[in-house]
This record gives C-alpha cells, sequence and structure tokens, in this order.
C-alpha cells in the first residue's frame, strides 16, 4: 500500500513514516524545500517537494496513493489566527480537496485533543464539550474538523480523525528540546505543585493508533483520541525525566493564578510591541499545567484494537536515551 505522510520530517510524522515502512508499506512524504531532513534521511522514502498551500505539489503528492495521513500543521500556543487559519484549515481543505480528486481510499486528519479545550476534566471522551478558547491553535483544530466533517458528509469521501493528546518521544525536537534546558538547570517551576493529570502519549504508541484509525473500515466518519491512557502528573512526568536524565528536580513551584498573570503580562507585551516570537509563558500553556486534561481511550481500545505498547517507565527511558545521543552527535556535547 502507498501512503502519504505530510509533515514527514516533523516530530510524528517521521515515526509515522518509520512504523509505516516497519509493516510493508511504501510511504512517500510532502515536505517544504528548506525542511531539515535528518529525521527521515536514512528512510526509505519518497520525497514530495512542496507545501499546503501549492496546490501543483499536492497533486503530485497523492496520485496513485492509498491512503493520506494528514500530519502537518502550525503546532504552537502562539501566533495570529489568520495565520493558524491560514495553515491549519486552508491548508487542510486542499489536501482533503485534492485527495478526493485523486480518489484516496482513506483520508486521516491528525487533529488535537486540544479541540475540546483544558478546563479540567478526566476520563473525558470523544463527546467532550469544547469550551470557549483563547488559542489560535485550538480554534483552527475545531474549525479543521468541522471542514474535514462536513466534506464527509457531503461527499462521502472516507476520512477519519484521530486525536493525539500530549506527545512525547524520541526525536521532538521542539516542545521536548524546549522543556529540556530549563529542566537541565532546575528552572523548569512546578505549576500547583505539578499536582494536575496531562494526557500522557507515547508517540510510537500514537503512531501505532493512527495507522489502526487507517486500516479499520469501521473508523470512517468517526473521531478517535488517541492518548496511553494512563494518568500521569506533570510532577511525576518532570522527575522521571530529570531521573532518567540525571539532572536534578525544579527547585520550586508557581501558584497557577501568578503564573497566569506573568503570561497575561506576556502576551500583552508581545502583542503590543508585535514580537514574533513565543513568549516564555502563554495562557494557553498555564491553563493546559493548571487543569487536569486526562481522557478515556475505550472507544479507541473497543472500535480499533487499540492498546498502547510501550509502557511509561519505557518511553521515558528511550526519550532520555534519544536526547543523550542527540546532545553528542548534534549539539557536541
Amino acid at each position: 500500500m502507498l501512503c502519504v505522510v505530510t509533515g514527514a520530517n516533523g516530530f510524528v510524522g517521521s515515526n509515522l513514516c518509520k512504523a509505516l515502512i516497519k509493516k510493508g508499506h511504501k510511504v512517500r512524504g510532502l515536505v517544504r524545500v528548506t525542511s531539515d531532513l535528518s529525521s527521515i534521511e536514512k528512510l526509505n522514502i519518497e520525497l514530495i517537494n512542496g507545501s499546503l498551500d501549492d496546490k501543483e505539489s499536492l497533486k503530485k503528492a497523492v496520485a496513485n496513493v492509498d491512503i493520506v495521513y494528514h500530519v502537518a500543521a502550525l503546532a504552537n500556543d502562539w501566533g495570529s489566527l489568520k495565520l493558524y487559519r491560514r495553515i491549519n484549515v486552508e491548508g487542510t481543505k486542499n489536501i482533503l480537496e485534492a485527495s478526493s480528486v485523486a480518489k484516496v481510499k482513506r483520508f486521516v486528519y491528525i487533529s488535537s485533543i486540544a479541540v475540546h479545550s483544558c478546563y479540567g476534566r478526566q476520563d473525558a471522551d470523544e463527546n467532550a464539550p469544547a469550551e470557549a478558547v483563547i488559542s489560535s491553535y485550538c480554534i483552527s483544530k475545531r474549525e479543521s474538523e468541522s471542514l474535514v466533517m462536513d466534506f464527509y458528509k457531503k461527499t462521502g469521501f472516507p476520512v477519519t480523525i484521530v486525536r493525539p493528546g500530549d506527545v512525547f518521544g524520541p526525536n521532538d525536537r521542539t516542545s521536548f528540546l524546549r522543556m529540556a534546558v530549563p529542566l537541565k538547570k532546575g528552572t523548569l517551576p512546578y505549576i500547583d505543585h505539578g499536582r494536575t493529570v496531562l494526557a500522557y502519549t507515547y508517540v510510537e504508541n500514537l503512531v501505532d493508533g493512527i495507522m489502526l484509525a487507517g486500516e479499520n473500515k469501521n473508523s470512517i466518519g468517526q473521531a478517535y483520541i488517541i492518548t496511553d491512557g494512563i494518568k500521569v502528573t506533570w510532577k511525576e512526568l518532570y522527575d522521571a525525566l530529570v531521573s532518567e536524565l540525571g539532572f536534578r528536580k525544579p527547585l520550586f513551584s508557581l501558584n497557577s493564578r501568578f503564573a497566569w498573570l506573568i503570561a497575561v503580562v506576556l502576551e500583552t507585551i508581545y502583542g503590543t510591541l508585535g514580537i514574533k516570537t513565543r513568549p516564555i509563558a502563554t495562557r494557553y500553556l498555564i491553563n493546559h499545567l493548571r487543569y487536569d486534561f486526562h481522557f478515556s481511550i475505550e472507544k479507541a481500545k473497543k472500535e480499533l484494537g487499540y492498546k498502547p505498547e510501550i509502557p511509561f517507565n519505557e518511553g521515558i527511558k528511550r526519550i532520555a536515551q534519544w536526547y543523550k545521543e542527540y546532545l553528542k552527535t548534534v549539539v557536541g556535547r
């Protein structure tokens, strides 16, 4: 089977490519001309240079393809809604329409549990209410999901939506690297002593769930939450990581109300001055850290046969090992 992975060089995309190749599938990756390809340079992948706003490159990418895994997205907690809509919503519309015209057999859209917002919940499912949100990313993902499902209802084109949780694992050169430096220094604080629960998702477990969603005919027209299903607090995550990496534990905890105030002030300053880089704290991030954000995976287990195979402790060991090797080979220290 020939599979297309958009954002093939990214964290989730590169791990998905590896897993698809391991299962014997042929893989075609859509990547930007300027992309760092180091994460997939040793893989047997047909690369198509293009982007989600380049319709000609999308036609080339989806030609004669069996299944499209649409992973590529702008994923951050800072930036204008206009930018997120252009990349995440309009880009999804472009690849969806190109796939339909090419008569692709299946289309799997990788969304996010962020569509549910983060206002304190445990054991929530795919029908959890979506409260008002302030994040451009969350809004764009909600609009993208609506676009995908509306397209399915109007045309019958076979789509499936996967909502990953907080994804961790080897080759995460964005979120984890941003976390690793202050973790090493002991300056990454707990929020409210790290008591809240996150939606921990080890990346190899996630890609297993994504592939199951793409292979199961009963998943057409459905949305699935994919996490490890376990209840891990931020403190347990931080402490496990620093223990495996040989770092010291975070030195202090911030009250969530104070942290929220800091985020509001920083966002106001950055917005007023037109600063494009991300503040060290955003309202979305603080909300995510101060409220429980845990979801049930019963639907995926029941309908897809999903079962997270890599346990938490093993995942932490693999993350630590990758980071140590990264420092040796890339950073040189």
